[in-house]
């Protein structure tokens, strides 16, 4: 009987704790665009990540 080697995954699942106004906020937003509430997380994540490093490219100038 052979062992199945499993693939690493890109992701780790985590619990986080949010104010329930975020909450519902995140949640109702995930629905209307039909992506889980992580993914929406680490696309807003990305987002702000962008707006700091596109925001300290113009105030060094």
């Amino acid at each position: 009987m052979s062992r199945r080697k499993r693939k690493k995954k890109d992701v780790v699942r985590t619990t986080v704790t949010l104010p329930r106004e975020v909450w519902e906020e995140l949640r109702i937003e995930s629905i209307k665009k039909n992506i889980t509430l992580g993914d929406l997380i680490a696309k807003k994540l990305e987002e702000l990540k962008y707006l700091k490093k596109k925001l300290s490219v113009v105030s060094s100038d």
